[in-house]
């Protein structure tokens, strides 16, 4: 069995309970440990190639970071008339990047009131794995604040705003090969397990939706502040050869 495994590895080819049989080289780590640079750069390099909507309704802001919701793909925003605020958001949120990590699910840090507290308030302080993540260029797109923020549960960030945008489905079709490619790339970059079905849903969008030319351009121009690129848009055939995210 470990003769045929070797084998199989040496031409290229997954073996069954083999997990992720990708060549890594291509995934390069990120430079970047401030989230506040992140969202900084990445407002620049929308604003200057002329891309000003958000994520999931594709409604259109500006330099100062007003969000038009009757400016909108799918048109204007049922019950929003007001400008809205634009913040720079992971797509993978934190409840599922981090949901491994100690500083996550323990209190190890202590606030100047004395009281202990985990999740992002303690692993930015704490975890420089952590850190790393959340300041992906990769993973983070423009979005509209949420007026009232709960206790973030879902796998995706932002996904507030199709309750005003969008009546069915989960993600607009135009989108959803680059939300598989940002939530793909961070689960082999950093080694974090998804869910079968959501794993095959990301297969799908995927290939129905492959990059275009600003996806390619942006990950151009990541590349230049932080450093690596999300090989998965570069080489799309790449996620045929991982057997298991």
């Amino acid at each position: 069995m470990v003769i045929i495994c070797l084998i199989l590895g040496a031409l290229g080819i997954p073996a069954s309970g083999m997990g992720q049989q990708l060549n890594i080289n291509p995934f390069q780590p990120s430079s970047l440990v401030s989230s506040e640079i992140a969202h900084k750069q990445l407002q620049k390099i929308y604003l200057t190639s002329g891309k000003r909507r958000t994520f999931h309704c594709g409604c259109v802001f500006d330099k100062l970071k007003q969000v038009f919701p009757n400016l909108c793909s799918d048109g204007p925003l049922l019950g929003k008339g007001e400008s809205q605020k634009l913040i720079w958001a992971a797509l993978m949120p934190p409840n599922v990047f981090a949901k491994s990590l100690k500083c996550w699910n323990k209190s190890l840090c202590v606030r100047q009131d004395r009281k202990k507290v985990k999740g992002s308030q303690c692993c930015s302080e704490v975890s420089p794995k952590f850190k790393k993540m959340e300041s992906d260029m990769h993973n983070i797109f423009p979005m509209m604040e949420e007026p009232v923020i709960p206790v973030e549960t879902s796998n995706f960030s932002g996904l507030w705003e199709y309750r005003y945008c969008k009546k069915e489905g989960t993600l607009r079709k135009e989108i959803s090969g680059n939300a598989s490619r940002a939530y793909l790339y961070m689960s082999f970059q950093y080694k974090i397990p998804l869910e079968e079905s959501l794993e095959n849903s990301f297969r799908t969008w995927h290939f129905e939706d492959p990059p275009d030319e600003w996806e390619e351009k942006r990950n151009d121009l990541i590349e230049i502040v932080q450093g690596n690129r999300n090989p998965f848009i570069d080489q799309p055939e790449l996620v045929e050869q991982v057997r298991d995210f």
